[in-house]
């Protein structure tokens, strides 16, 4: 009795959903935020102009109710009637206009919004995007009240939760009553930040916690056999590969490149590293976007054509090199330097002598890949969206040297195919020329593809309505509790 007593007053009420993570949100302005925790928050509380659907293959009226384009640089959309933000203001073609502004300063948005009428805007882009709805789903794309498009402002917008409090370690939400979508079912969401993954585990089996996405694979193994919880299992939008640094010998030549994506067994790494919670990669892209090739070549473990490779390239003897690693995890990266020692064996039956370079922090990391000090490097990419162009451009376009093209790969053909998939209309066109490029990646191998990460979500079983957006970002608009 005793126990389930105190079980009653450690659970959270059945009106209040607490969301369970191990970090505080960096920033909650949406246009300057950048971390995932941040964009789980602001996704809630403020609302873009479209919103990819679940399959991640179209798009669905947020606070646009329709658009239109001849061209892909000019662009109307009509506006959402009757909505009003957390403070009282209206949303009208104004609004976009001032936020659009500000995106440009900000978030280097390459193009202008100008108002048609009182629910209607067009938007003139510097060159024509075709994938510019999949930037607007985005949550670093939602917009705010005119009174915060000043200084540090805070996150009002039109969703259907408004902010209520933030400290470290919780940020409150409280329900928008007069959401246009309907007044949610919820009176509260909570985010609360725990110390360590045991304290959020802890904090999940007694019921403090409702549902969490921070789980690691130790983790879900921990709460799998609970039976007040669901351990929910999916496909990750992401991808960890190795970087080779396209500007220093030997990796300037493609055979050498081709030699160490054959040395390296990527079915093992799934199965030893994830429990077999991933899948090995082949391409650039992972298969929940809709333009991932499925007819490209998978890369098999073939350390005696790695040999070969190397020999032909006039490295019979192997030769040595330093591999960049970090002691931080990451979403897509959850143990690196058991990894950083899977691949040092690996490449050492080719005869690739790995000489491991351990960075001080996870900044230092990513500053010193970004600036090319690497030879070999371990990196991933989670995209916001499923258009193809989030991940090939930022991962293999020249304009992306020196940020997220951190295998320093630079082709003029795969920019040119990247900017005419930019300006193709409809999937089935885009499809082919994003197929052509992940051919010529597979012909030139700038960095190594190893893994996909599948993401795992764990939630009481009396946490209903849960919804997931197409690249996981929870939606809690219908989500309501049982007793």
């Amino acid at each position: 009795m005793l126990a389930l007593a105190l079980l009653a007053v450690l659970s959270s009420p059945a009106d209040t959903l607490v969301v369970g993570g191990l970090a505080d949100p960096v920033l909650l302005d949406p246009h300057r935020a950048t971390d995932l925790v941040a964009s789980g928050i602001v996704s809630v509380i403020c609302e873009p102009l479209v919103r990819d659907r679940p399959d991640g293959a179209s798009y669905e009226p947020a606070l646009a109710t329709s658009w239109a384009t001849r061209d892909n640089r000019t662009w109307t959309f009509t506006l959402r009637a009757g909505v009003s933000f957390h403070d009282g203001t209206p949303f009208d073609a104004g609004v976009v206009v001032a936020n659009f502004e500000r995106l440009r300063q900000v978030r280097a948005f390459a193009g202008r919004a100008s108002r048609l009428g009182p629910l209607a805007v067009t938007m003139s882009l510097d060159h024509p995007n075709a994938a510019l709805l999949a930037t607007l789903s985005q949550p670093f794309f939602t917009l705010l009240s005119p009174a915060q498009l000043a200084g540090s402002p805070r996150p009002v917008g039109t969703g259907p939760f408004r902010l209520r409090a933030a400290r470290p370690g919780l940020v409150e939400l409280e329900a928008n009553p007069v959401y246009w979508g309907g007044a949610p079912r919820l009176q509260r969401i909570q985010f609360r930040s725990l110390p360590d993954e045991d304290a959020l585990v802890a904090s999940l089996l007694a019921g403090e916690v409702d549902v969490t996405s921070a789980l690691t694979l130790e983790s879900h193994a921990k709460v799998e056999d609970s039976p007040d919880l669901r351990v929910l299992d999916r496909p990750g939008h992401n991808l960890a590969y190795l970087a080779l640094n396209n500007e220093r010998p030997p990796f300037t030549d493609p055979r050498v490149r081709h030699a160490v994506a054959r040395a390296i067994d990527r079915p093992a790494l799934v199965s030893t590293l994830l429990g077999g919670h991933g899948q090995a990669a082949r391409n650039p892209l992972p298969p929940s976007s809709w333009g991932y090739a499925t007819r490209t070549r998978e890369l098999v473990h073939d350390p005696a054509a790695a040999r070969r490779l190397l020999a032909q390239a006039g490295l019979s003897q192997g030769f040595e090199v330093t591999l960049l690693a970090a002691q931080a995890s990451r979403p897509y990266l959850p143990a690196p330097l058991r990894l950083a020692d899977r691949l040092r064996d690996d490449l050492a039956r080719v005869g690739i002598r790995l000489r491991q370079e351990l960075a001080g922090s996870w900044s230092e990391y990513v500053e010193r890949g970004s600036r090319g000090q690497f030879d070999l490097a371990v990196f991933g990419w989670q995209a916001d969206t499923q258009d193809p162009n989030d991940f090939l451009s930022a991962l293999l376009s020249s304009s992306a040297v020196g940020t997220t093209n951190r295998s320093r790969y630079r082709s003029q053909a795969m920019d040119d195919l990247l900017t005419q998939a930019r300006r193709g209309t409809g999937h089935q066109e885009r499809n082919l020329v994003y197929a052509e490029a992940q051919a010529l990646f597979q012909k030139q191998m700038p960095f190594v593809p190893l893994y996909h990460l599948a993401v795992f979500t764990a939630a009481r079983r009396s946490v209903q309505g849960l919804a997931f957006g197409a690249t996981g970002l929870m939606r809690f608009d219908k989500t309501w509790k049982r007793d």
